[in-house]
């Protein structure tokens, strides 16, 4: 049986492991919580930490989304239109990308050179573009896929130019070829292979460029920001009766049904390494060209002027803020406020964090909360990785 899912998975990563202890631990107050007082009624409790894991804890997912959206909305995105845009790949050559997660890079550089030639086509600039890599596909198969948000246009100097969307059709046409180049130019596939594809009438690539969104629309600025960054699996899906695990989606009528080892393994496919990066950043919204531009600002903002105009495309975001409170991420997710008292309705505050077993045994007892049993760690004799985990199924 484990040479059947080996085949059908790929072999089983140290990060799989590591990600499933964690996730065991998520939630259980003996593994450390933060002790929180109500000050008007003198009420005190406790809340447990996270695991913080990616791929696999729905809740942990669901507020790394959160957080992710709120950043990219108030720290990365320009008041300016934009787009969703998303590129996949046929079913014929993602076995490359599921036994080598290395190579998703290929898909981030093609995806986005893509968008830069043709913006570049009828514009002047550069656009600015956030990428983010998933895995998941509507039943859990592995589909690795670009999801991205993209400026409507192109910054050119102090200047932002709105363009015209971008026809689907180049855009599929020339993310095509340039995946198919670069798989070619490490030998995974032959010209013959290519030829071969390229007679098909579907060849599977697709590409798409969204409506435009408006900047003045910041609820679905943040909707989207989050959906690109969102995890493989919710809770919603799942219904599980004894051993046989139902997964239901919104998009796909089929019901789909898997022994619990088989959803286990679907689940954790899409877990990211340590060293992976699943969001990268280009042209405008690149590290190094926002870096230049706040050196920029803070330069203009030292310098004595009487009047100073700001152009679209270096008018600074708010100033920075703080990330959302952990308290307020909870309640977006779960619809509870933690740090609100259940007695008085006062607000609570955290007055200590607790990471010593004993102490926390210690304080539950004295709070009259139930200990927890703690879950026994995976064992493995794996070092952890810090390569790419290239092993084929078959070796």
């Amino acid at each position: 049986m484990a040479h059947d899912f080996q085949q059908k998975f790929g072999s089983l990563r140290f990060e799989v492991l590591d990600a499933i202890d964690k996730y065991l631990n998520c939630g259980i107050l003996l593994h450390g919580c933060a002790r929180i007082l109500c000050d008007t009624c003198k009420y005190s409790t406790v809340v447990a930490f996270s695991c913080k894991r990616r791929g696999i804890c729905p809740s942990c997912d669901t507020k790394r989304a959160l957080i992710f959206a709120e950043h990219l909305h108030t720290e990365i995105l320009k008041p300016v239109a934009h787009r969703h845009v998303v590129f996949s790949l046929p079913k014929r050559i993602r076995v490359f990308f599921k036994y080598n997660r290395s190579l998703g890079s290929i898909l981030f550089k093609s995806a986005w050179e893509t968008l830069l030639e043709l913006y570049q086509i009828v514009g002047a600039g550069i656009p600015g573009a956030t990428l983010t890599f998933q895995t998941a596909g509507e039943s859990l198969n592995f589909n690795p896929h670009i999801h991205g948000i993209v400026t409507s246009g192109t910054f050119d100097g102090d200047t932002f130019y709105e363009l015209p969307a971008i026809d689907n059709r180049s855009l599929q046409e020339l993310f095509t070829h340039k995946v198919l180049k670069s798989l070619l130019h490490i030998e995974l596939i032959t010209q013959d292979n290519i030829d071969y594809l390229m007679s098909q009438k579907h060849t599977g690539f697709s590409a798409w460029m969204g409506e435009r969104v408006d900047p003045t629309d910041d609820s679905f600025r943040l909707f989207l920001a989050r959906y690109i960054d969102r995890g493989p699996v919710a809770n919603s899906k799942i219904q599980i009766d004894d051993d046989i695990v139902t997964y239901v989606t919104e998009k796909d009528p089929k019901t789909h049904e898997f022994s619990a080892l088989e959803f286990l393994a679907r689940v954790t496919a899409h877990i990211p390494n340590k060293w992976e990066s699943t969001t990268r950043y280009y042209g405008a919204y690149s590290s190094r060209t926002r870096s230049v531009q706040k050196k920029r600002l803070i330069g203009n903002s030292n310098t004595e002027s009487t009047t100073t105009t700001i152009p679209c495309s270096l008018e600074p975001q708010s100033i920075r803020k703080a990330s959302k409170s952990w308290a307020s991420l909870i309640k977006r997710v779960f619809e509870i406020d933690p740090l609100i008292c259940p007695k008085c309705s006062s607000t609570m505050r955290v007055v200590s964090f607790i990471t010593n077993s004993n102490e926390v045994n210690r304080l539950l007892k004295n709070l009259g909360i139930p200990a927890w049993t703690i879950p026994e760690p995976i064992k493995s004799n794996a070092p952890p990785s810090t390569e790419p985990s290239t092993i084929p199924y078959d070796e």
